[in-house]
């Protein structure tokens, strides 16, 4: 029943797409309003194959085209969903969190190059000299333009280490440059903890990993026990911060709130509600929050709650917004469709797909940008008491 839903969807995808570039001037002759063109939206998907078979320079490939539309279709919903060929979808199914990766973090939206949003210190990707900025035209001589971001990071990760290195052709500024990367890179999954900030703990989860929780929950517990707290203000640096589970989420939210409805998963008009049930260990702790274009899922929903429930400060850059849970339809040929099938508000009401969290003091990349975070920090350590 599944794969003859996802068929029927794709379907009418493809013929909305293909009624929507018939009415384009610049497809057609004449006017787009023209009597001759005035017909179903199953006649015109008609007409353009006959004019495909009859009329194209060669004899066209079915399967490619056919993957072709898919492609095309599903990747353009969002950043989240994809259309994966065969070969790609086995890679996907079998992708686990820490595979080996070349250090890159990149966001990628439909018709556009990927583009580097952090790279990872000590990692391939910083050896070689990939900046944050850069727009990645090509892997292994493969266009990037219409690839979905899975497609994308399947590219930059594997489950084993490859000896062949990975071939980039990346635009930055009026420049194209070509690196070789390997990807041999595995990210540690721990919290790192820095004490540079009179007044405040900084903590820096790598990604939201199972027991990260626990993790932090020890820190906290020698660093703002009642009788000798060393600190007024705890730092919670999501930078970077692009993977990792939800449910781990909900329960770091959970340290600092407590709340029947968080905020909500939304999947056509049905809302799941985030709830928060155990009494927070530090419901009074002052916080403020980094982020930046590689705050990712539920390093995002944590921050987004904790702004809400919590008054939490947000300091940084502008998040992707890609809170959202898919689902996994694969269809007769191996292929594989990935679709996005619920996305998370915030208690305010705030989509958090393809949107950024509310920043409250915004800053701008450039090559100071950690002291910008500093002071910025230092600024609002002043005014708590």
């Amino acid at each position: 029943m599944k794969k003859d839903k996802i068929n029927l969807y794709l379907i009418i995808l493809l013929i909305t797409l293909v009624t929507f570039l018939l009415l384009e001037e610049r497809f057609l002759p004449g006017k787009s309003r023209s009597p001759q063109y005035s017909r179903s939206s199953t006649e015109l998907v008609g007409m353009v194959m006959q004019l495909i078979k009859t009329d194209y320079l060669e004899e066209p490939n079915p399967p490619r085209i056919t993957s072709g539309a898919f492609r095309g279709i599903v990747n353009s919903l969002d950043p989240l969903s994809a259309y994966l060929d065969k070969d790609l979808a086995a890679s996907y199914q079998n992708k686990k969190m820490g595979s080996y990766q070349t250090g890159l973090t990149v966001y990628k939206k439909y018709g556009l190059f990927p583009l580097v949003v952090a790279v990872a210190e000590d990692s391939p990707a910083a050896r070689a000299g990939l900046k944050v900025g850069d727009n990645i035209s090509s892997i292994n001589d493969n266009n990037t333009l219409l690839m979905s971001l899975i497609e994308t990071e399947l590219w930059l990760s594997s489950d084993r280490p490859i000896e062949e290195p990975l071939k980039l052709r990346v635009v930055r500024g009026t420049d194209t440059l070509s690196f070789e990367l390997k990807r041999d890179y595995v990210p540690a999954q721990v919290v790192q903890t820095f004490t540079n900030l009179e007044g405040g703990l900084r903590l820096h989860p790598t990604m939201i990993y199972p027991g990260v929780v626990n993790d932090i929950k020890k820190i906290l517990a020698s660093s703002f026990n009642r009788n000798k707290a060393k600190y007024r203000v705890l730092i919670l640096d999501l930078r970077n911060c692009s993977g990792g589970d939800y449910n781990e989420a909900r329960n770091l939210v959970n340290l600092f709130a407590k709340s029947e409805q968080a905020g909500y998963f939304e999947k056509r008009g049905q809302k799941e509600n985030l709830v928060l049930k155990e009494e927070p260990l530090y419901p009074n702790l002052n916080l403020i929050i980094w982020v930046n274009m590689a705050t990712m899922g539920p390093a995002e929903l944590i921050a987004g709650c904790l702004h809400e429930l919590r008054g939490a400060t947000i300091i940084g850059i502008e998040t992707p917004g890609l809170v959202a849970q898919r689902e996994n339809f694969p269809l007769d040929d191996g292929s594989l469709v990935v679709l996005v099938t619920s996305v998370f508000n915030l208690k305010s009401g705030l989509r958090l797909l393809d949107k950024s969290l509310p920043v409250d003091v915004k800053l701008t990349y450039s090559d100071k940008i950690d002291s910008d975070y500093l002071d910025r920090t230092r600024e609002r350590l002043t005014t708590l008491h």
